[in-house]
């Protein structure tokens, strides 16, 4: 009787463990697709914004209250741009993949008119949205390829995928 208390002791520690490491794994994983979802919602963002921006300046046709339109459009795209409840600009996101780290940062582009004009939003944009796409590159090679850094693949006979997304 001894023996089989000490056993059903012991299968139940492996069974909440294994538990745990269940949730703790999704967890993992969803983090990871949180941060690429919200990076291709602000990159779409971004895109809007551009366009707004675009047609503003290059369109001779425009009035005073279509210019003004078209800022309003823009200030309410980026007040709205949210993900899961989260509004995006104004924040950095963080994820880890395998051993590496990645980290975004975004401030609300509007927020640098005064100082440098339309232009300098359209760089800013620009260079985001590039950074954006370079990480979600980066993200899509380590999850299609299960390699972590310097291109180092997995051996997939001896792999900790628990450890992918931490």
């Amino acid at each position: 009787m001894n023996g089989l208390n000490t056993l059903k002791k012991h299968l139940g520690e492996v069974k909440e463990m294994s538990r745990f490491e269940a949730k703790q794994i999704c967890s993992q994983i969803n983090d990871a697709n949180d941060f690429i979802g919200a990076l291709q919602v602000l990159d779409l963002t971004l895109k809007k914004v551009s366009q707004n921006i675009d047609q503003r300046l290059n369109s001779n046709e425009l009035d005073d209250i279509q210019k003004r339109t078209l800022d309003a459009n823009t200030s309410t795209l980026i007040q709205n741009c949210s993900f899961m409840g989260t509004a995006l600009f104004g924040n950095i996101f963080n994820v880890y993949a395998g051993e590496q780290f990645f980290e975004f940062e975004i401030t609300n582009p509007l927020l640098m008119l005064e100082n440098n004009g339309y232009e300098g939003i359209l760089s800013y944009i620009e260079d985001k949205r590039d950074e954006i796409k370079t990480i979600l590159s980066q993200l899509a090679n380590i999850i299609a390829t299960g390699s972590i850094n310097n291109n180092k693949p997995y051996d997939t006979q001896t792999a900790n995928f628990k450890n992918l997304f931490r």
